[in-house]
């Protein structure tokens, strides 16, 4: 049967002609939109995309910041600095005739991704292919194809079309 623990991460298939449920981390970038451009080409070709979006937040330990502002707020300023980006990345989506679903969550950013992920079964994670530069490249792209998890990474360009 094998160990429970590496099996808590599987998802059962999703069936033949099921809707494809994506994940799109969005920040304050202009690159994290690359994904919305690949859920409408999705759709475009036949296959409309559940999707979820997300802003991530980090929780702030830094004794500058609490020292003038609770917990409390700071996760209040997030979560309402994250409506700005969610909702400006959802009206492009609907603009396309697509409807999503917005996620705030604060957690470290590639635990939160993965987490989500495997919590709403999604198929894919999809985020830029941005280039990665140096020895020790850090990019989030490059972070979630290191870390394991049961949710596949999709890479895209700007036009939404993918890297293989």
């Amino acid at each position: 049967m094998g160990n429970l623990a590496e099996m808590k991460h599987l998802h059962p298939a999703p069936l033949p002609g099921a809707r494809p449920r994506l994940l799109i981390p969005i920040d304050a970038t202009e690159a994290s939109r690359w994904a919305l451009a690949y859920a409408r080409r999705l759709a475009q070709a036949g296959t409309p995309p559940d999707i979820c979006l997300l802003f991530v937040a980090e929780p702030v330990h830094s004794w500058e910041v609490l020292r003038f502002y609770t917990e409390e707020e700071v996760r209040r300023h997030f979560q309402q600095r994250s409506a700005l980006f969610l909702d400006e990345a959802a009206a492009r989506l609907q603009e396309a005739g697509l409807a999503s679903r917005s996620f705030f969550r604060e957690a470290e950013t590639v635990p939160g991704i993965v987490d989500l992920a495997e919590e709403l079964a999604c198929t894919e994670i999809v985020v830029p292919a941005t280039h990665w530069l140096g020895v020790f490249p850090t990019g989030l792209a490059r972070k979630l194809l290191q870390r394991p998890c049961a949710v596949p990474v999709t890479l895209v360009r700007e036009d939404g079309s993918t890297v293989v």
